[in-house]
This record gives structure tokens, sequence and C-alpha cells, in this order.
């Protein structure tokens, strides 16, 4: 089928950038993707979902339609806005929100496609969004995430939700997965599966020394070192590029080193690595140990991915990768489910992880998942996926389980209590379920009631969690007002009334665990900054926490007297996890103490993505508490949580919090204006010499935001 023949105008197909639909697109179309019709679309990596998708929301923009574009990650959320930024030149407006849990974000309602994370849009969702009501397409991206603990509950009660409320037309776009049929039937849509895939995908094993593929002839690759280093040398011997996946951190920066110190490159390409090397060291303020080490590789073609870096570096790297200036890029698996990074070669080195119990073999479809990243589009005809054994044993293991081996079904998590906890309030609070019967009904309508056919399994946990949200005072049910002294016993009938407390609605919109919540309610005696990060320390949201060695043991526990902090008396598991907590806060009470990235990543081993995205959480709940201080009329605990919030974003000692809130000034400038006796905005307005101090710049922008602050006050006074 010619992309002439869709019912879209020519300057639209022009954009699009295509001239012929493939087999799945083509199927699509036939199923009804331009009359409104639900459909899921399973097919492989790099098959053209993408492209479905965009033909419909362009559709829906040209007959005056709202698109709702949900995404699992932060991550893909950034990419997909950046890729559909071309269509702004028909007039579509285009929006992107994955921040601010806390929000309704009503200027959202002035745009006609709007790309959120998934938990974005459940919170958008709890605070009634009134623009919310004229979507009139949803288009869900990697919708076999619904078999994820973590995030797939929230995507489930989105879908269902929104189809409530809602008539949108749906479009959800899968991996290739067993069951993706019953997920077409749960969302009342035609399925559009589909093997197809326009790079052809040579599946193999290299085991000591032979390359064995399943469906072309075999291949020997002979040397003395380890069977990756061999595999990447042969990849750049080809003039290609090879990503390959590995189970830890450690493992892909040590995998990324030893193969960066056995690649040859011309004086061309030494020079413009160098010039991104350079980038990658500055990302930071301070480079940190692990910075140069990146540095150093990125300088011999090679690179390593995962959450320890920093978004500058993670970009600088990916763009090099994709531009093909870096050769060989080693991965932690979350890659192969977030931004898309092909490259001629996928290799897979790792297949077993360690869950807390021992280890064991990673999925088939997360594998496959990897293997979709083989095949760059636009550049190779083929691509090749290749599982690394150390026997032949092995390796016919690996190739029955992971090549020959079924992806396996998608499975609900919705009945996963921490989760149950956060979207019941939810409902409840927003008031689209008033009854016990609603509650049912909403969940009769989910994929978990779709796949079992039997919801009482779901209620049973959802009546123990009203039990829970009641003792907690964030519910009231049936006619029984919860006392401050007492909380009756009830029992739930179909016709119970539920109502969320002035608390209960707070803690839903500010999304997050309810348990979390009234474990902070219940500590905020506390005072001293220390206390305050270990209450927080000790929630759900801050999972995982900094593990404690053996040998730090004796120097944590000293540090809880010279803090003045009892521990609990409880269990030896719990009480492992309170010195975890509690190490943790004194790695944010070091940062708040203005000690740099480099010192902590000594001290404490986190790098500083990994620190970065604590921080954020940290922020977050401090922002939380605060919220709900303030509710419990505790003015004077949420001005300590706001202050320590502050100092936690910015990393200051409390001194420097004037100098912070202006904007272009930093902990590193804020301390250099304080050494310079500058502590205050009025200190500011006086000093002469700014530009000594901080370069003419960055001086004038400062005096700049100082004179527009100075007039924001006077109209401010003005008015009043």
């Amino acid at each position: 089928m010619l992309a002439k023949e869709l019912a879209l105008p020519g300057n639209v197909i022009k954009l699009l950038g295509i001239d012929k639909l493939n087999p799945p697109q083509v199927s699509a179309i036939k199923k009804g993707l331009l009359d409104r019709k639900n459909l899921v679309i399973a097919s492989p990596t790099a098959s053209g979902k993408t492209l479905i998708a965009e033909i419909a929301f362009l559709k829906n923009y040209l007959n005056g339609g709202k698109t709702l574009y949900l995404v699992p990650l932060k991550a893909l959320a950034s990419e997909k806005y950046n890729d559909f930024s071309k269509y702004k030149e028909l007039g579509m407006k285009i929006a992107i929100s994955v921040g601010d849990l806390d929000s309704s974000d009503e200027w959202l309602g002035n745009y006609d496609l709007i790309i959120v994370s998934n938990e974005k849009a459940d919170s958008l969702l709890r605070h009634g969004a009134s623009w919310v009501d004229n979507i009139s397409l949803m288009i869900a991206d990697e919708i076999h995430l619904l078999n994820d603990a973590s995030r797939g509950p929230t995507l489930e009660v989105v879908l269902t939700r929104m189809r409530q409320i809602t008539n949108s037309q749906i479009i959800a776009l899968s991996a290739t997965i067993q069951n993706s049929s019953e997920i077409a039937k749960w969302l009342n849509a035609k399925e559009v599966k589909s093997s197809y895939r326009p790079i052809k995908l040579f599946h193999g094993v290299y085991y000591p020394y032979i390359l064995e593929f399943d469906n072309k002839a075999s291949i020997g690759i002979e040397g003395n070192e380890d069977l990756e280093t061999l595999l990447a040398r042969d990849t750049i011997k080809r003039k290609k590029q090879a990503l390959i996946f590995l189970a830890t951190r450690r493992s892909a920066e040590a995998t990324a080193e030893k193969i960066a110190n056995r690649i040859e490159l011309s004086e061309k390409e030494k020079k413009e690595l160098s010039k991104a090397a350079v980038e990658v060291e500055k990302a930071l303020g301070s480079p940190t140990r692990q910075c140069k080490r990146l540095a150093r590789i990125v300088a011999r073609g090679c690179a390593f991915h995962h959450a320890g870096l920093v978004a500058k570096q993670r970009k600088i790297i990916e763009d090099s990768f994709r531009s093909g200036l870096i050769k060989i890029l080693t991965a932690t698996p979350t890659l192969a489910f977030g931004v898309n990074l092909p490259s001629w070669r996928v290799l897979v080195r790792d297949v077993r992880r360690y869950s807390g119990y021992g280890t064991s073999f990673i999925p088939v479809l997360e594998v496959q998942q990897m293997f979709g990243r083989a095949g760059r589009p636009k550049y190779d005809k083929e691509g090749e996926a290749i599982l690394i054994a150390r026997t032949g044993e092995e390796a016919d293991s690996l190739k029955e389980r992971y090549i020959l081996g079924e992806p396996e079904p998608i499975y609900s998590k919705l009945s996963a209590e921490p989760m149950l906890r956060m979207h019941v309030l939810a409902l409840i609070a927003n008031e689209s379920t008033k009854t016990r019967s609603e509650l049912r009904e909403f969940f009769s309508r989910t994929f978990f009631a779709y796949q079992y056919g039997d919801i009482d399994e779901v209620m049973n946990k959802v009546d123990k969690v009203l039990k829970e949200l009641k003792s907690y005072k964030f519910i009231e049910a049936g006619n029984s007002f919860i006392s401050s002294d007492f909380v009756p016993a009830f029992d739930l009938t179909e016709d119970t009334e539920l109502k969320a407390t002035r608390i209960g609605k707070r803690v839903a919109e500010l999304y997050i665990d309810p348990v979390s919540a009234n474990f902070m309610i219940k500590n905020m005696g506390m005072k001293n900054n220390i206390e305050l990060l270990l209450m927080i320390n000790q929630c759900i949201e801050m999972k995982p926490l900094l593990r404690v060695k053996s040998k730090e043991l004796a120097e944590i526990e000293s540090e809880l007297d010279n803090n003045g902090i009892i521990p609990p008396d409880v269990w030896d598991l719990e009480y492992d996890t309170f010195l975890m907590a509690f190490k943790t806060a004194l790695m944010f009470s070091n940062w708040m103490n203005e000690l740099g990235e480099d010192r902590l990543l000594d001290s404490y081993g986190i790098a500083p993505g990994e620190l970065y995205s604590k921080l954020m959480n940290a922020e977050w709940m401090l922002y939380s508490a605060k919220e709900l201080a303030f509710l419990l009329g505790k003015k004077e605990i949420a001005g300590l949580f706001s202050k320590l919030r502050l100092r936690i974003r910015n990393g200051v000692k409390e001194e420097l919090l004037p100098l912070i809130r202006i904007r272009n000034i930093g902990r590193v400038r804020a301390r250099l204006l304080w050494k310079n006796k500058i502590r205050s905005v009025s200190d500011l307005k006086k000093f002469r010499n700014l530009e000594k101090i901080l370069g003419p710049g960055i001086a004038k922008s400062i005096r700049e935001e100082i004179a527009v602050d100075l007039d924001k006050r006077i109209r401010r006074a003005k008015r009043h």
C-alpha cells in the first residue's frame, strides 16, 4: 500500500517520510486505524509500530481531536517529543509532561498531542485535570509492561480509568508476546500481530571459538582474548557497531574499558572522540573518578551506559553512538526498554540476574527486547543478535531457551497490595468510586479481572486496604466518622459509602504510598535534620537504600550514638534496613554540607547519576512531608521540611540558602560569593566588582535577575 493512498493531505504524507507502508502498517489500516477502531499492535522492535501511532494522531489532529501519548519512561518521553516535533510545522501543538506529580497542569489543555509518563497520567487523573475529558485518542507505548510489578498496575489503572471517562480510540503498542490477543480483547480492540522486520535478524550463539547461527552459516572467530572482546574487535574490523548487554554497572564499565584498550582508531576518529570525551568529563562542575574513567574510554571509541551517569553524559554517549563515532557501547539491561539505540550487532553476555534469593534466568521477553536493537534502519540490511556462552553445552541450552523459546505471557500485577493501596485511595479521593460496589465495578473492568474472570481475590485485598486506610484516618466508611481516639470496626457491604478525608485526599494527590504518609505523620515530632532524613528514608519510595557493608557496621553504629539516635527494637533484618536508611541519611547530610560528587563516590560508592536520582526522590518526600505538616497545622515543622528540601536540591549549608534562590547561582558560586562576604541579595546589589568573581556574563545575568525580582516586588506592593 502506498502512503499517498492514506486519507491524509500531501504535506502530512511528506512529513511522515515514507512512500510505502509495510505489512503491519497495512494491516492496521485495514483493521480500522483511520476509522477510530481500537488496535493492539504486537510486532518486533523496528517494525514500524511508532509510524502507526503517528498516522493515528495526525488523523486525530486533522479531525480536531486531542491525543494522549503514554510512555513508561521519562527518557522515552523526551525521545518521542523530539521525534514528533517536526509535526509542529502543521500547526500541531505538542507538549511533554513527566515531572511535578502534584499538579493538574491545566496548561496542557491547549495542546493537541500530549506526551506523558504513565505516572504523570495517573497524577493528572488524581488532580482532576479538566482537559482529560476531551481526549479522543490514547496511545499506550510498551503496553507489555503491564507485566512489570512496579509500572504495570499504574498503566492498567490509567487505561481502565480513561476508558471509563472518555470515548477515546486506543492504540496499544507491544513487543511480540504470547497473549497479545488477550490484551486486545480486554481493550475491545482488534489485534495486529506480525513477525515482520524490515531488517533481517540473524540469531546466534558464540562459544570458543565458533559463532553459530540458526539461520545462516557459522563463522570462526579465534584469539587469546575473552569472547566479548573478540566479538567487539570483529565488529569494528567489519566497520560496524556493537551494543553489549551485561548484568551490572561494574561489569559494563570494566568490559568497556577492556575493549577500549584493544581498539585501533584513525587520527580523524581520535580527534572527534577527544571532543566528546572532554564534554563527558566536564558534565559535572567537578569531575568524579567515574567521569574521568568514562572520558578515557570514550576517547578510545567505546562507552558504558547505566543509571550511574548523569543525563548530560548519557545524551553525549547516545548521540555519539547514533552518529557512529562510538563503536562499542556496553550497557545494563534497562537500556533495552529505554531510548532507541540500534546497532548492527547486539551481544548478550549475562542471562542470569541476582534477585535477592540467588540468581535466576532473565525472561525470554527481556532478551528479545535486547535482540530487537540489532540492525540499524537506513544503514544495515541485516543485524546480528548473539548470546555469549562459555561452552558448547551452555550454547545449546541458551539457544533452546532464548532463540527457539517463546516469550512469556503477560500477567496483570494489579493485586500487589502496595500498588492497590495507592490506587484505591486515589479512586476514592477523586470521587470516581463512592461505594464499595463502585470500587468492585471499577476493578471488574481491569485487565486483572479479564484475565482471571473473578475479582474476589482483588476485592479481598481491597477490603483489607480499606480497613488499613480507615485506620490511618485517610478515609471515612459508612456513617461512622473516625474519632481521634478510637477506630471502630466496620463491615464492608456492597453499598458501604466511602469518602476521603481532607488529609487522605492530599496523600492521594501527593502520589505517595499511604503507609509512607502515615509513617511520616506519626514521626513529625523530630526536629533534627538527620532524624528527618532518616524518617523519609524509611519510606518505600526511597528504596533501594545504600547497603551497609560488614566492615562499616561499627562506624555506622558509632554515628548513631553521635547523633543521639536510638535504633528501634526490631529483628535483625529490620535493623539492617534501619542501618541502611541511616547510612543514606548520612550521605544526604554530607551532600547538604557541600561534599562533592567525587567524595561521595569514594565514601559511599554512589555514582552521580544514582545520587541525583536519590536526591530527586528525597526532595519529593520532603515536599510531601511539608505539605502534610502544613495541612495538620504544624507550621514550624513544615518550615523545617521546606528548608531541608532546598538544601537537598542545591547541596548547600543553610547559610547559603538566600544566595542559591537566585537563578544562575549554584552551590559552587554561592560558596565563592560567601567567601567574598556577599551573603544576601542586598549584598549583591551593593557589590560593584561581581564581574571579577563570577565573570562578566554570569554577573550580568545575575544583575538582570535581581532587577526583575525587585520590579516584581514593587508591583506586588502597589497592588496591595
